[in-house]
């Protein structure tokens, strides 16, 4: 059997979907392991899933107000990715130095997008990799435009695309490019050949293959989208870190009574809250529906909020135990999250912070599962009467029980895990 790399930064949301491919490829007999920051050892180490240290400056961010003071620069619309960007890469030449290291004997590397050092370690020690996607918006495919948080505006001019699409891109590609010196400057450092691509864009594609990790049925396949891309489906995962006398007491919650609207963020948006939770439970209230909160680490995003027979208030639950009891499922529109609600079959109302999730939200309306609305426009009075008529609407329920069921029929893990087998054996 062989033995892979997993190379991974981000959030959850963005571990979670190698962890499932991680588990798949052991069950079948490979020897994974997963390279990534300290912030993720535990959750990783905890599925006995071998985890390797690759020093990056997301190791600093271990208590809730680090976190929420990097995800509240992460999501500003406007600087955002630069700050993601030289974040990392402002710690690349350690990232690199050990990401070399971990690739000692291993057969194969399956690289996610922002492990910068990856296609450069996988070149100079000529070990095949294979680089994935997880959302289509990050293809930016001039075809299939996505919503870009800076610029929403634009989809009111689509009918230009692709000629004013190929233009912007152009632009998005010339203006971050600086944002990537440190890498350029480590392959001069060790006299290596300066990346074949834009870091951030088509050089991190690999030319042994992609892997796109949604479903078809979530997005089409674009002309534009890098040579050799498999879409897989969603490699769908959930850890359980609540204390079982919690997940009980939410049990018992949901048995009391009618199915539940369920208000989550994921984990990112999460720790930015603000008064999502105040208006969500107003929400449930002036509509006389029960509900659960998913309010993450900052209790101050729930503050005066009291619950009671009617709303149920708990920092973390795994997706999976949770969602398929749901009348409505209210969360940001991360692809993680909207995975579980997408398998759990129920309706949608994505509430997009920043990122993929204004597309991934457009995305939902387009399969006739639910609505997005803005977050800036998330108030009692626009959200009630969206959030009545999907509660209402029973062709909402009954397309999302019909996508649902071909989502979790079409298991994104094994089949992501079919096409690394393929590769090994070539």
């Amino acid at each position: 059997m062989a033995k892979i790399l997993i190379t991974c930064f981000g959030s959850l949301g963005d571990l979670y979907p190698y962890v499932s491919l991680a588990k798949t490829l052991q069950m079948r007999g490979h020897d994974v392991s997963i390279g990534s920051s300290t912030i993720f050892m535990s959750q990783i180490e905890s599925e006995k899933i071998p985890f390797i240290h690759l020093h990056s400056p997301l190791d600093q961010y271990t208590t809730p107000e680090k976190v929420r003071s990097f995800v509240s620069q992460a999501f500003d619309k406007v600087k955002g990715g630069e700050f993601i960007t030289r974040t990392l890469m402002s710690g690349i030449e350690e990232t690199y130095v050990d990401t070399l290291n971990a690739m000692e004997s291993v057969d194969l590397v399956i690289s996610n997008p922002m492990a910068y050092a990856t296609p450069i370690a996988c070149r100079e020690q000529k070990v095949p990799w294979l680089s994935t996607i997880l959302a289509p918006m990050f293809f930016l495919s001039v075809y299939e435009p996505p919503i870009i948080s800076p610029a929403p505006w634009l989809r009111k001019i689509h009918r230009f695309s692709p000629p004013l699409y190929r233009g912007l891109f152009k632009l998005i590609k010339s203006a971050s490019k600086p944002w990537t010196k440190p890498l350029y400057k480590l392959c001069e450092n060790h006299q290596l050949p300066p990346p074949v691509a834009h870091p951030i864009f088509e050089g991190q594609y690999s030319p042994f293959g992609t892997l796109a990790m949604f479903p078809d049925t979530f997005a089409e396949a674009q002309p534009d989208w890098p040579v050799n891309t498999v879409m897989t489906g969603f490699p769908l995962f959930s850890s359980e870190a609540t204390r079982q006398t919690e997940v009980e007491n939410l049990q018992l919650f949901i048995d009391d009574g009618d199915s539940p609207i369920v208000f989550a963020l994921g984990s990112s948006a999460v720790n930015i809250a603000e008064d999502f939770y105040i208006i969500s439970a107003a929400i449930a209230r002036k509509l006389n529906k029960r509900a659960v909160l998913v309010y993450g680490e900052h209790e101050d995003q729930i503050k005066g909020i009291e619950s009671g027979s009617d709303i149920f208030t708990i920092n973390y639950v795994a997706y999976e135990k949770l969602f398929p009891y749901a009348s409505l499922i209210v969360h940001q529109g991360g692809i993680g999250t909207l995975a579980q609600s997408l398998a759990a079959q129920c309706p949608v109302l994505v509430i997009p912070f920043g990122f993929d999730q204004f597309d991934n939200g457009e995305r939902i309306e387009k399969l006739g599962v639910g609505k997005y609305l803005p977050r800036d426009q998330y108030n009692v009075e626009n959200s009630t009467a969206l959030i009545e008529e999907l509660l209402s609407e029973p062709h909402y329920r009954e397309r999302a029980k019909s996508i649902g069921k071909m989502i979790k029929y079409d298991d994104g893990a094994a089949n992501a895990s079919d096409v690394i087998e393929q590769m090994l054996e070539l």
